[in-house]
């Protein structure tokens, strides 16, 4: 080859090209590995968390409009659930934190999502990871400023007793009290770095589930944004706990207050990321077979949990956000040495509603009209709350599924040609369709929707799975 000036200039030109393209790549990989290890180490991986859950809704998101089908087979549609549940479980466990938070509240909307979402998310419900004493060593001393775990509490326990997506509780005795067997409550270090990111995935997350499926969840966020900041106020919840307290000994009759105990707040041991409450030997719902080999009833169980929850919901108006399995104890009466009587105690009370006082008179009106079956009152009331198809808002309440057209038999073919013939698959796809355009009918007037609603039915979703 016969180097000319010309073809120097052009081969000098293409390897400085390449050198530059080398060097970008080279610093965009230093710049990318320097990123990562900052927010590993100094913001506890929170934009890497807000990245992997936007790709996991993008995946799912995509999965759904490429694949949703009518001309698919039932078995087919429901793989498309069981992939998207899967993926939103893995992303909540590998992410931890608040989006434990979020995925159990996607978990006990069973009346509006296919199965596979509350098959998979329920498992969220189990204890999390819990960190070594020396990693919540520093928010301790945080709220206490001078002070040290053992200036405030002795024997406190080496490991963790529970562990939940935001806290995790340590056995301890005061220092002030050494008779005092206490429980303490302490806020996982990362969670204060994290939780701007994941308020900011979570809108974001939804935002991009409403442009993608058309359906109208934004109406709830900000409720929800405002009820998960509030409890990761461990001196609110203390709050909390001493008002269901006074409630119960107020407006609670005889057997309610000898039937439900809620521990005593110490608030010399308490703050901002600290809560210190009495410890309670019981049996957790978590174990039912330890429950009935302890001789106690399912049955009156499950009553007297549903008469407490009436009873926030209807009379105090003070309601409990989070009443799943691990936050209701079993023991035994202490008032009572006679006889075997039952007691429930209900602990973290971080997460409450406060009904208004229309509100809590509306849905006491819904529940009445809908054991009378009073078409029209319940028509007045979703009127009120901006909902035009009554029958959609009474699944929304009441947490039973819709009927829909598409459920309608056809009595004029047998089983085998429906199948052959496909109208399985059409009458499968279309009920799920007619469901979601129910659902986005329904929730168009958000602005008219009590936020009080999201709250209340979470609570008898939970409590309607406990007794399941």
């Amino acid at each position: 080859m016969k180097f000319t000036k010309q073809t120097f200039s052009a081969f000098w030109k293409q390897n400085l090209r390449g050198q530059k393209a080398r060097l970008y790549l080279a610093t965009g990989a230093a710049a990318a590995a320097a990123g990562y290890e900052y927010d590993r180490h100094f913001q506890a991986s929170a934009v890497a968390r807000t990245l992997r859950a936007f790709w996991t809704i993008a995946v799912i998101s995509a999965d759904y409009k490429l694949n949703f089908r009518s001309e698919k087979g039932i078995e087919y549609l429901n793989s498309i659930h069981e992939r998207a549940a899967h993926r939103l479980l893995t992303c909540c466990r590998e992410n931890g934190g608040l989006f434990i938070k979020f995925g159990q509240s996607i978990a006990v909307q069973s009346a509006l999502l296919p199965p596979p979402f509350r098959r998979e998310l329920s498992i969220l419900y189990d204890n999390a990871p819990s960190a070594p004493v020396a990693h919540i060593s520093p928010v301790i001393e945080r709220c206490f400023p001078g002070k040290s775990i053992g200036d405030i509490f002795t024997d406190f326990s080496s490991e963790a007793v529970a562990s939940a997506s935001v806290a995790q509780v340590h056995t301890a005795r005061l220092r002030s009290d050494p008779t005092q067997r206490v429980a303490v409550k302490v806020q996982k270090p990362e969670i204060s770095l994290q939780i701007g990111w994941d308020l900011f995935a979570l809108r974001t997350c939804a935002r991009l589930v409403e442009f993608a499926f058309q359906i109208p969840i934004m109406w709830s966020v900000n409720e929800v944004e405002q009820r998960l900041r509030e409890e990761l106020d461990f001196e609110r919840e203390g709050n909390n706990s001493e008002l269901a307290r006074k409630d119960l000994q107020n407006m609670g009759d005889i057997q309610l207050q000898r039937s439900i105990y809620i521990p005593r707040v110490f608030w010399d041991a308490t703050g901002k990321e600290i809560l210190t409450t009495e410890w309670i030997d019981g049996v957790s719902l978590v174990h039912p077979q330890q429950l009935e080999q302890d001789g106690w009833s399912k049955r009156e169980i499950m009553q007297q949990m549903v008469s407490l929850f009436a009873f926030q919901i209807f009379v105090s108006g003070n309601v409990h956000g989070d009443p799943h399995p691990g936050n209701i104890l079993v023991r035994q009466n202490p008032e009572n040495k006679r006889w075997k009587e039952l007691q429930l105690v209900l602990l973290d009370h971080g997460l409450y509603v406060r009904e208004s006082t229309d509100f809590k008179r509306q849905y006491a009106e819904f529940w009445r009209a809908a054991m009378l079956n009073d078409k029209k009152s319940m028509r007045r009331i979703a009127h009120n709350w901006g909902m035009a198809d009554a029958g959609m808002f009474s699944t929304m309440v009441s947490l039973k599924p819709p009927q829909l057209s598409a459920q309608k038999p056809n009595h004029g073919q047998s089983s085998s040609n429906t199948e052959k013939s496909g109208i399985s698959k059409s009458s499968h796809f279309d009920k799920q369709m007619e469901l979601k355009a129910r659902a986005v009918a329904a929730l168009r007037d958000s602005r008219s929707l009590p936020p009080e609603l999201v709250f209340v039915t979470r609570n008898m979703n939970i409590v309607r799975a406990n007794n399941q």
